[in-house]
């Protein structure tokens, strides 16, 4: 009990009816960040008067193992630094995107909601439940074990022990060819002003992920090591028209490239930000330049692309130039 409730003096005793638990999301990658959202609904009394949640009885819902409500308390965590058996409660919506749900709209009574997250040690399904400490210093939880007065008591009404099973999968890996390059003009007037314009361009490439439905999975991060690279289709000593790449976030707007380019840009600087960000995709910026010789030590190996997508699993592949070609780009 709060010490503003203890100054009160006695709480009036709460009741709780209707109760129920919906999982929106039965499945949960093990990835740690896709979460299944799980609601509960109520209606509530306070000696015997219909009214909401007091703010403390609403902070004090917890998610717990149904099977062991004395040690299976899910800790609340972000990071995935305190689990049980592997599982963490979030309070808070990350944005990661369900495989598969069962949505409804919430009753026209309270409810609340919480998150479950699944790391990559949790490989057990998980039987969960929730825990209401009232004012009055009750407990209520949804496994029918409830406590009222100090006495510990058995509670059919409260007890949802009926498709409220999460399990945990493993983290769906994507391979070479799902993923997607679809190329575009970052500046659509090109450089008409300029001489060999014809060899000059800066071009944005989007990254995607195409799914075997034909649906597209979005991007939540990238990053690309080293952050980007040359190539000269032909690289003999009279040509000067290579290719280089560097890259940007999701969200983002800012260029990134590789620190082996700073001196070797040639006359025409490679642009520093995108004009607006891809929200749901990683981007590769594709530069052609018509006065840049080759060098020793030029990175031109395929860089690691390193993704997060919008279901919280990390992929990877290798992105870098078809041989033979000027500014053609390949997944590998």
């Amino acid at each position: 009990m709060t010490r503003k409730a203890l100054e009160k003096g006695p709480q009036p005793p709460l009741d709780l009816t209707e109760v129920e638990v919906i999982l929106e999301q039965t499945k949960v990658y093990r990835n740690g960040l896709q979460q299944a959202r799980i609601r509960l609904d109520l209606v509530s009394k306070h000696g015997g008067q219909p009214s909401d949640l007091s703010l403390n009885e609403i902070a004090s819902i917890r998610l717990f193992d149904y099977h062991n409500q004395n040690s299976g308390a899910i800790p609340f965590s972000n990071d995935g630094s305190t689990t049980y058996k592997g599982w963490s409660a979030q309070r808070d919506y990350r944005g990661y995107v369900s495989q598969t749900t069962r949505a409804g709209e919430p009753r026209a009574l309270q409810s609340y909601f919480l998150y479950l997250s699944a790391h990559a040690e949790a490989t057990e399904t998980l039987d969960v439940a929730f825990a209401i400490h009232g004012d009055d210093l009750s407990v209520w939880r949804t496994n029918g074990k409830c406590t009222i007065k100090g006495v510990e008591q058995s509670m059919t009404s409260m007890d949802k022990n009926v498709g409220i099973t999460m399990t945990p999968v493993p983290p769906e890996r994507y391979p070479a060819s799902s993923f997607m390059l679809d190329r575009r003009a970052l500046d659509p007037a090109g450089h008409p002003d300029r001489e060999n314009s014809e060899g000059i361009f800066d071009d944005i490439v989007t990254v995607s992920i195409l799914l075997v439905d034909q649906t597209t999975l979005g991007i939540r991060s990238m990053t690309c090591d080293p952050a980007g690279l040359i190539h000269w289709k032909d690289k003999v000593s009279n040509i000067r028209q290579p290719c280089f790449t560097g890259y940007v976030e999701p969200g983002e707007t800012t260029i990134h490239w590789n620190d082996a380019m700073n001196d070797h840009f040639g006359s025409i600087a490679p642009p520093k930000r995108l004009a607006s960000p891809e929200d749901e995709s990683g981007v590769i910026v594709l530069c052609g330049r018509v006065d840049i010789p080759s060098w020793a030590g030029a990175p031109e190996a395929p860089v690691k692309v390193t993704m997060t997508d919008a279901h919280g699993s990390v992929q990877s592949c290798h992105i870098g130039f078809v041989k033979g070609e000027r500014d053609e780009l390949i997944v590998t």
